[in-house]
């Protein structure tokens, strides 16, 4: 799968280099599926309790799985997904060591000062990059944000590439303040905006 996604983009030393790398996901399914069948090695991902709402806006949970608590299975006898429940601060911070990039769906705050203490970047539910030497999530404004299950698809999909753009070095990412939004309901659902500082 993953070669199919990069042929033309990277050279096969770059897509094997995938899978040294290691990403943890907080409260994004879909953004982890995206990731492990585009070769990235590790996912650690926290999920936390799947509400009916949930199950609407990520279509990679089943209807069934409403109210369960959010675990995901290896996928593939090389993939690596670790699951965990989200309970804290505390907790976040002991499985987020050594992690190479965070992206958060929910939990933001938390999420946010984890990824600044163990030094990862940090891409919030918006697509746009915190890195640990750059502008803090603490230092802008966020913007609120109307999601729809395409709008989230869509964010879903660029974050992924954001990630990969991150590891392989192919373009550069979106970095904080600049940032895009998503919005299916607006003329040009691909909104560019710069963070407003606090």
């Amino acid at each position: 799968m993953r070669n199919v996604f990069w042929h033309g983009i990277a050279s096969e030393e770059k897509i094997d280099y995938l899978q040294k790398f290691s990403v943890a996901v907080i409260g994004s399914r879909m953004l982890m599926e995206l990731l492990w069948r585009s070769g990235v090695g590790c996912i650690r991902y926290i999920g936390d309790f799947v509400t009916p709402n949930d199950v609407r806006m990520d279509a990679s949970i089943k209807p069934l799985e409403a109210n369960d608590y959010d675990v995901v299975h290896p996928m593939s006898s090389d993939t690596c997904i670790i699951s965990y429940q989200y309970s804290g601060y505390e907790e976040l911070r002991r499985q987020l060591k050594g992690i190479d990039i965070v992206v958060a769906h929910k939990h933001l705050d938390i999420a946010a000062k984890v990824a600044e203490e163990v030094g990862a970047p940090l891409i919030p539910d918006i697509i746009t990059t915190f890195l640990p030497d750059g502008i803090s999530f603490f230092d802008v404004k966020y913007p609120p944000i109307k999601y729809n299950p395409i709008s989230y698809a869509i964010t879903c999909s660029i974050q992924a590439g954001e990630v990969l753009r991150l590891f392989t070095g192919h373009e550069m990412p979106v970095i904080a303040p600049k940032a895009y939004i998503v919005d299916v309901r607006e003329k040009e659902y691909l909104r560019k905006t710069e963070l407003e500082l606090k």
